[in-house]
Formats: structure tokens, sequence, C-alpha cells
């Protein structure tokens, strides 16, 4: 059955752009792109002589458009329900991952360090590094929720939990 939209307590969609991931997708498909204009002009590529143009073509297509194109529609979206809190990464996911609220135990805030595994609260934290929600689930484990608003989702999550 699907859900309203009524359901919603809270709804954040983020864009996955930084700096890293743009000179990664960027960097080689602005290269192709040299090379397949340098081959329409000039009529070969530039310095690749032992690769056929179909295969220069077809590295075009999936470098020089396709991954900077997924890159460019790339969403992280998190959703509290009444239900449960759902995740997605738009599109490569085709439905949303749900967290049903019973199995909730606990939710804070805390500064997480992904190099070395350590937490510290939001307080203490000295280095410029943003906040994450972590979920305690009645099975022990841990999980972590990237949010650009932590206080609005953790307070989201601790009322439709409270309601449930």
């Amino acid at each position: 059955m699907e859900q309203t939209k009524a359901d919603v307590i809270f709804r954040e969609v983020q864009d996955l752009r930084n700096n890293f991931f743009l000179v990664s997708v960027l960097y080689p498909a602005l290269l192709l792109w040299y090379i397949e204009i340098h081959s329409l002009i000039f009529g070969r590529p530039a310095g690749i002589n032992n690769i056929p143009g179909i295969y220069l073509f077809a590295l075009w297509i999936v470098f020089g458009l396709f991954f900077p194109l997924i890159f460019y529609c790339t969403k992280h979206i998190t959703e509290v329900r009444s239900d449960g809190i759902y995740i997605r990464l738009v599109p490569l996911n085709l439905s949303s991952k749900k967290i049903p609220l019973h199995v909730v135990e606990d939710c804070k805030i805390k500064v997480y360090d992904p190099l070395t595994g350590k937490e510290s609260d939001v307080s203490q934290s000295s280095k410029k590094v943003s906040p994450v929600v972590i979920l305690k689930l009645i099975s022990g484990e841990r999980m972590l929720l990237s949010s650009r608003k932590p206080e609005e989702l953790c307070s989201a999550i601790k009322q439709a939990t409270a309601e449930y």
C-alpha cells in the first residue's frame, strides 16, 4: 500500500556534489570530450593510434555523457514518516530502504570521524566535521544518518517514535 504525503514528518533532499567527486567525474569526461572533438576535426584521435573509433565512442558515451549525467542527478533523500525512516539514493535505488520505528531504541547527534571511527560530542569537536545522527537499534547495531539539518532530523525521529 502506498504511503500518503501527509504521513511525512521530515523530508530532506541532499545533492551529492562535492569537489572530490566533481574532479573524479569531470576529469575523464573532459579528456574524452577533447579526444572525441579532436578526432572529429582532424580525423584521428589525439595521441591514441591503437584504439578503434567505436571503442572511443563507447568510452565517450559511458564516461563523457552517462557518468556526469548520473553524478548530476544523484540525490540522497531521507524521510521520517509515521511508520518508519525511509532512505533512498535516487536514481540508483529503485525503492526506499525502510527502518521501522519499532527497532529504533535511541537517537543522538554526534560528530563522527570516518577515518578513525571515533565519535565525540558536538560541543567537544575541534575539527570542522559535520555532525551525524546516530541511531541505536534494539539489536545493538548502530546506524549513521548524514544530514545537513541533524537537529531537525533527530527531533523528527524522536517525535515519530513517541507517537508510535
